[in-house]
């Protein structure tokens, strides 16, 4: 559900962030929350603020899964919870929640793709991560390609390292 005047907010708050006013971003979007508890887009937003920007990923894991228990249709929420699990080595959390995302309508497939081969990459099932970063290419627009193309290259020479070690 988007309700204009919070996305104008939350769109203040972004900014805010990305240039490195963080506390300000925060304030804005914590106010926001004592107004709307239960808007998805808005724990997804402090969810982003939290794990990107601050560090604090406890609050940064709750606020998602907060946006996705408000708004399970809301994708950007199960890309961000899967990033974090990856970076927390959680990769069967981070698969789980990137197939969830991966069904969405507004889904962005290959970034959902990429998290997957990342995962397995770490688990070191580098012929399973070598498939989802081919699919990715598959799903791509384009500009995301070439870095697509450099994890099966890496796959396939850790693939190689561990054969001979």
């Amino acid at each position: 559900m988007r309700i204009e005047w919070m996305e104008y907010d939350m769109a203040r708050a972004e900014k805010f962030i990305t240039e490195n006013q963080v506390d300000e971003g925060l304030l804005i979007l914590n106010n926001l929350l004592f107004e709307e508890p239960g808007h998805g887009s808005l724990h997804n937003h402090l969810g982003w603020a939290h794990f990107y920007f601050t560090g604090d990923w406890t609050k940064a894991e709750l606020h998602f899964q907060m946006a996705i228990k408000f708004d399970s249709n809301f994708a950007p929420a199960y890309l961000h919870l899967g990033n974090l699990y990856n970076r927390k080595e959680l990769y069967s959390m981070a698969i789980e929640k990137f197939n969830a995302g991966l069904q969405l309508q507004n889904a962005n497939k290959p970034a959902f793709l990429e998290g997957i081969a990342q995962a397995y990459e770490m688990k070191r099932a580098f012929g399973r991560a070598i498939k989802f970063y081919k699919e990715a290419i598959a799903t791509s627009a384009g500009f995301e390609v070439d870095r697509l193309r450099q994890g099966i290259k890496r796959c396939r020479t850790k693939r190689w390292v561990l054969l001979l070690s």
